[in-house]
């Protein structure tokens, strides 16, 4: 099964991939990857909408034949610390680039998801924990942006089987118990059964 957990900044994400990656005996990826091409996006500190587009492209293209090989997969495992739905996100803030414009971007490169979570928190409460970090938050972390992002996400999950909403501001044992159903009606969804 190929399984993404996605979100705005601040929402928990690092620690339910940890979770879901252990408890399903999965690989666990990162969106954006230590390629060259993630390395050269990571080193920007405020990148511009063409060098996301140019560098996020180029790090899809080699995530393409892991994430293949784990989709529609009973058997191989991945659960990736964000997918291209947070390029969907994100590059449509402030954007020419409409959000289905940049999925069929992206799906040219990559697969289907059998499932994407999206950590739902609001705003303020990301900032709160950005805050809690004790380090600057980062040219994307802004609140026009991730108010974009919450309401590109939540309207995704509405019309996607295969993109779940589940609520972040719970305690981190009670995030994961929803991660972990969602993940499980997954495969019963796509296999008939569960595979972990």
């Amino acid at each position: 099964m190929l399984i993404s957990i996605d979100g705005i900044d601040g929402c928990g994400k690092s620690t339910q991939v940890s979770m879901l990656t252990e408890a399903l005996g999965a690989t666990q990826i990162q969106e954006i990857s230590p390629s060259r091409w993630g390395r050269t996006l990571r080193s920007l500190e405020s990148p511009s909408l063409a060098q996301q587009l140019a560098y996020f492209t180029a790090d899809r293209a080699v995530l393409a034949e892991t994430l293949e090989a784990a989709a529609g997969s009973p058997d191989n495992h991945i659960v990736s610390d964000r997918s291209y739905l947070s390029g969907v996100a994100y590059q449509s803030f402030d954007s020419p680039l409409t959000p289905a414009f940049l999925e069929e971007l992206n799906r040219s490169l990559v697969p289907e998801y059998d499932l994407q979570i999206v950590l739902a928190v609001p705003v303020e409460t990301a900032f709160q924990r950005i805050a809690a970090r004790g380090i600057a938050r980062t040219w994307c972390e802004n609140s026009e942006l991730l108010t974009h992002a919450t309401s590109v996400f939540a309207e995704w999950a509405q019309k996607r089987e295969n993109i779940v909403s589940v609520n972040a501001s719970q305690t981190i044992p009670e995030v994961f118990a929803d991660v972990r159903a969602a993940a499980e009606a997954a495969s019963l969804r796509r296999f008939g059964r569960l595979v972990f």
